[in-house]
């Protein structure tokens, strides 16, 4: 007797299980985590690597204004190719190789003029990875901006774990040992956005049109984002001032590495929880209310900072660096997502988030390192809190809807 023929039902489930098996953010995920681990081992420490080598204060901020400066010129340059290819990951992988190398030439460089160098090489590398990582994920999001916190949210937890472990590294070694980990993560970052961003939603075919000075100066002048755009680079500016010299500030008060590492791993900590609510708190709160929470939390970080006796007091402070930046960095880039054109998505996270951020540690670092040499680094931070509660208060008018007076 003739067995019936096998029925093709039974293939279907062979195929169907492989979405459960996804992480819930994917290569996001991974490439925000090898790129943040990198900015853990490397941004804590570096300070205190220039000052090993016999850079003085003053040196230390010029040093990162100069990183600063580059990368205001070179991010707005790779969202603008990344835009006219109508893809990120190619820029991204020569991004990540360009900045590795820079880094390792940074790392053994004693010279100013190699100092110098490798600064810039590393600076203009560095300058394309997070805009561009960012515009992606916000476009694989979909219509979910808000839930780029949660992607965003990975980058923090490793930044805690690497920061926490270089300086236990640095404590046994030295401090230009934090480059052996930072050169190898920003390698890894382009590779790994070149293999796990693609996909998702279509790159739209408008993004290929050409990108011209006219588009640029176009965002700026779109209602809303302007003025947005001067209360970013005030805020960033007085974040740089006080993140710039935090490490010095508690070497001076007789910290060790590893205490320093924890005072910056305490605010990512903070950030990660923070990043994931963001959709349900800015849902509930509205993620315009939550760049102004943001500024609110650095004025009292600053204010603490200055005040604080010892080391222990500023770990114990850094609570409110992970809640301003959660809020303000993660609010930044959904608001400028919702209100930038589709078309020049990438560009305008080059302009809002690379750009803004370059502005502000130029001014930040070497304003900051001028008046911390005047009258000292707890002096500089006072006035640090009064040009935060400026940068609220110009942030709020640009973001909070404006109520009409009445006939």
């Amino acid at each position: 007797m003739a067995r019936p023929p096998t029925s093709p039902r039974r293939r279907r489930p062979l195929t169907a299980p492989r979405r459960s098996c996804r992480l819930p953010y994917g290569g996001r995920a991974i490439v925000y985590g090898i790129f943040f681990g990198g900015i853990g081992a490397a941004f804590p420490y570096l300070p205190v690597y220039y000052r090993s080598i016999g850079i003085s204060v003053e040196g230390v901020g010029f040093l990162s204004a100069l990183a600063a400066l580059v990368g205001l010129i070179a991010a707005p340059v790779w969202g603008s190719v990344a835009d006219q290819l109508g893809d990120v990951r190619r820029p991204l992988l020569v991004a990540g190789f360009w900045a590795a190398g820079g880094a390792a030439l940074l790392g053994l460089a004693r010279e100013p003029i190699a100092l110098g160098l490798g600064v810039i090489a590393w600076a203009s590398g560095m300058a394309g990875i997070i805009p561009l990582i960012d515009s992606r994920t916000v476009e694989m999001m979909g219509g979910s901006p808000h839930r780029y916190g949660r992607a965003r949210a990975f980058g923090s937890a490793a930044f805690v774990v690497v920061a926490l472990a270089t300086g236990v590294l640095i404590d046994r070694t030295d401090p230009a040992s934090l480059f052996l980990v930072f050169v190898a993560a920003l390698a890894l970052t382009g590779i790994a956005s070149y293999a796990l961003l693609a996909g998702g939603r279509a790159e739209s075919p408008t993004r290929r049109m050409r990108v011209s000075r006219d588009d640029v100066v176009g965002l700026l002048r779109l209602p809303r984002l302007g003025l947005f755009l001067v209360g970013a680079i005030l805020f960033w500016s007085t974040n740089n001032a006080v993140a710039a010299f935090l490490s010095i500030h508690m070497t001076n008060l007789g910290a060790p590495a590893h205490l320093i590492g924890l005072a910056w791993a305490i605010g990512a900590t903070v950030e990660v929880p923070l990043m994931f609510a963001f959709p349900a708190i800015a849902g509930r709160l509205g993620g315009e209310r939550l760049l102004v929470i943001a500024s609110t939390a650095y004025v009292a970080r600053a204010v603490g900072f200055a005040l604080a006796p010892t080391p222990e007091a500023i770990v114990a402070l850094s609570v409110l660096s992970g809640v301003g930046f959660a809020f303000f960095y993660v609010g930044s880039v959904t608001y400028v997502a919702a209100h930038a054109p589709p078309r020049l998505r990438a560009t305008a996270q080059g302009v809002f988030t690379g750009t803004a951020n370059s502005i502000g540690t130029v001014a930040g670092s070497t304003i900051g390192g001028l008046v911390a040499s005047a009258i000292t680094i707890p002096g500089m931070y006072a006035a640090a809190a009064v040009a935060t509660l400026l940068a609220g208060l110009v942030v709020a008018r640009a973001v909070l809807p404006h109520r009409e007076p009445r006939a």
